[in-house]
């Protein structure tokens, strides 16, 4: 092979391998995007849940609390046999 042939082929390869390695690269930095908008929106989700749960944790204390005084009130009535006057 003689350098003139070595050159020729190296004119051709440059270019291919330059065209690989930036095209692995933006392929990689492509995905590397991809991931970090996937975390994102995986957080902005988790955030959005955490708020929902604190809603319906608060929810669910201001039931029980409703829900003691009604057996409370309902104690009440039992304990005095007064049930038909309270009920109606």
């Amino acid at each position: 092979m003689s350098i003139a042939e070595a050159l020729s082929g190296a004119e051709i390869l440059a270019p291919a391998a330059v065209f690989v390695v930036f095209s692995l690269q933006r392929w990689k930095s492509g995905l590397h995007a991809a991931w970090r908008e996937e975390a994102e929106a995986y957080r902005a989700r988790t955030e959005r849940l955490d708020e929902d749960v604190a809603r319906l944790v608060a929810e669910v204390r201001e039931l029980r609390r409703e829900n003691a005084q009604l057996r409370a009130e309902i104690r009440s009535i039992w304990k005095t046999g007064d049930t038909e006057s309270r009920i109606t």
